[in-house]
């Protein structure tokens, strides 16, 4: 079975952080969609699948975590990581749909074994194989 190329939303309303995680991300062989606040990213998913999303929570026109809500709720299958660089917040993260959450300065090797897992992790909608117990 041929490796399928894995797609990333990024959020972040930094250009920097968006430019440096971008080329991290497709070095290491993902494709990567843009988008610079929360609307942008509701419309990004609409108009092409992800496989998972890099969210920031300080995001103009909508902030990062009403955008993890509208994601995770119109999504469910598609893990989302918040990124931030304010500290504790985890918690509200967590309630809004994050299933991690990874705080600025980012660590490339971190992050990206953590995207690694997150999408190595079978989906609630992936059929069970033909030999399992239902």
């Amino acid at each position: 079975m041929q490796w399928m190329k894995k797609t990333i939303l990024l959020v972040d309303d930094d250009a920097s952080v968006r430019e440096s995680v971008h080329k991290v991300l497709q070095g290491a062989g993902y494709g990567v969609v843009l988008a610079a606040g929360g609307l942008e990213a509701v419309a990004r998913i609409q108009a092409q699948p992800v496989d998972l999303v890099l969210l920031d929570i300080g995001l103009p026109n909508q902030n990062g975590l009403e955008a993890c809500r509208h994601l995770s709720r119109e999504h469910a299958n598609v893990p989302i990581i918040v990124i931030t660089g304010q500290t504790g917040q985890l918690k509200s993260a967590s309630a809004a749909g994050a299933v991690a959450l990874m705080e600025k300065p980012l660590d490339a090797h971190r992050l990206l074994g953590v995207i690694q897992e997150l999408l190595l992790k079978p989906k609630p909608s992936d059929p069970l194989p033909s030999n399992a117990a239902p």
